[in-house]
């Protein structure tokens, strides 16, 4: 593989993946370094963000 330089550098949909771990209620509810309310708004937005981009995302 050849390192790529300037803007081929940069993350492309087709070489990058969304992995997102253990967003359930009760893990949630346990969180006291973070609002859960805005880890849930975050979580969501990113979500989005990848299906617009067509980024392939794995739940768990």
């Amino acid at each position: 593989m050849t390192p790529r330089n300037g803007l081929d550098s940069l993350l492309r949909p087709e070489d990058s993946v969304l992995v997102l771990i253990d967003h359930q209620p009760y893990q949630l509810a346990n969180l006291n370094s973070h609002d859960p309310h805005m880890v849930v708004n975050n979580t969501t937005a990113l979500a989005k963000l990848a299906k617009a981009f067509n980024v392939p995302a794995i739940l768990t």
